[in-house]
């Protein structure tokens, strides 16, 4: 019985010496059971065999562990692992994330994507055009909604709008909420003067608009600031050398010029001028621009164009994806408009986060030194 009590030490360790000891035990104090003996060593055997496939399963499933822990966080988890979020109700401030939402509210709504724009906002949102006063509710449009933000949206397609871009775009969080706000909008090439706001919620992980107001400035197209009389904006230079503008080689008028039907844009790309009314002058001008910032600039670049007669006429943008010039680097792009008989392009404004870089050019489109 001795010879026994050695094998069970010698394959298991101490501890299933010890586990096994009383039965062995018992079975070495029972006298004249031979038959029974011999069966229960048998069953307390394979007993012992099957404790060592157990304990052998245990130890190669913590080497296991220990290796995946050993290659960090690219190392796949086993599948019964369980990961718990620390404070899940808590978003990351993700600022980039919130812009995305703002970016593709707008060209979600130049591309007329309903869909997309439904799941930008939350159900209760409001939209609030405040029709340039807003200290004066009363002539304040209110879509409260997704059903009357819709509609909003669906007259706003039927305007025929092209293109718009926010003009400096800044972005507070604050925990769960978020306000963004522009001062101003390019829209079809022309600078309006229209500060907006975004109130943004983090729901569920996701970044909702549950309030947009704009019309909070008077909307004349020029610089975002005071109307001047006669509907001219002042232009004002807040120039610190972030961009440079300067005329390139292309600068020319061509007339007579047939009229552009209010949108020469529109007239250029269909070539429909109506050439009864020959009183106007088609005008080229290549732009060049230089970042001097550490941000690139948009692909629309944020350009107003203002005649010798305090007219605020249409820039036509003939770019390209990648034309906005990153930082430390000069772009080119060429523009068009349509000026009266007698009129030309005096000021070629350029406005980005509280930059203007104003240019002024000669009846013929070339550079001239800025009066005052």
């Amino acid at each position: 019985m001795q010879t026994t009590h050695s094998k069970v030490f010698s394959h298991t360790g101490l501890a299933l010496a010890i586990l096994f000891l009383p039965a062995t035990m018992i079975v070495c104090g029972v006298g004249g059971a031979g038959g029974n003996v011999e069966a229960t060593v048998a069953a307390g055997v394979a007993a012992t065999q099957q404790a060592q496939v157990d304990l052998q399963v245990t130890i190669d499933a913590a080497v296991r562990a220990t290796q995946i822990a050993s290659q960090g966080g690219n190392a796949p988890l086993p599948e019964a692992t369980t990961i718990t979020a620390i404070d899940p109700a808590a978003p990351a401030a993700d600022p980039q994330a919130i812009r995305n939402v703002i970016l593709n509210e707008v060209n979600a709504a130049m591309t007329q994507d309903i869909a997309l724009l439904e799941t930008l906002f939350a159900p209760n949102a409001v939209v609030i055009d405040h029709s340039g006063t807003p200290d004066d509710s009363s002539d304040d449009t209110v879509w409260q909604g997704w059903a009357n933000i819709e509609r909003r949206y669906q007259a706003f397609f039927s305007s025929g709008v092209s293109s718009l871009t926010l003009v400096d775009l800044t972005i507070q969080i604050d925990g769960n909420q978020a306000i963004a706000t522009h001062q101003g909008v390019v829209q079809d090439g022309v600078l309006y003067p229209d500060q907006g706001t975004y109130i943004l919620e983090n729901m569920n992980g996701q970044w909702l608009i549950t309030q947009l107001e704009y019309g909070l400035a008077p909307g004349q197209p020029g610089q975002p600031g005071e109307a001047q009389p006669g509907g001219v904006t002042d232009l004002t230079r807040n120039d610190d050398g972030l961009y440079v503008l300067e005329i390139g080689s292309q600068h020319r008028y061509e007339e007579p010029w047939g009229w552009d039907r209010g949108d020469p844009c529109t007239a250029w790309a269909t070539q429909d001028f109506d050439d009864t009314k020959p009183n106007y002058r088609g005008f080229n001008v290549e732009l060049l621009l230089t970042n001097n910032s550490d941000t690139k600039i948009p692909d629309n670049w944020p350009i107003s164009f203002t005649t010798a007669n305090g007219q605020s006429v249409q820039p036509c943008y003939y770019g390209y994806e990648g034309s906005g010039p990153e930082p430390g680097v000069t772009r080119s792009v060429t523009f068009f408009t349509v000026v009266e008989k007698g009129d030309y392009v005096e000021k070629i404004a350029f406005i980005l986060n509280d930059q203007t870089v104003i240019i002024c050019l000669d009846g013929q489109g070339g550079w001239q030194q800025c009066a005052g």
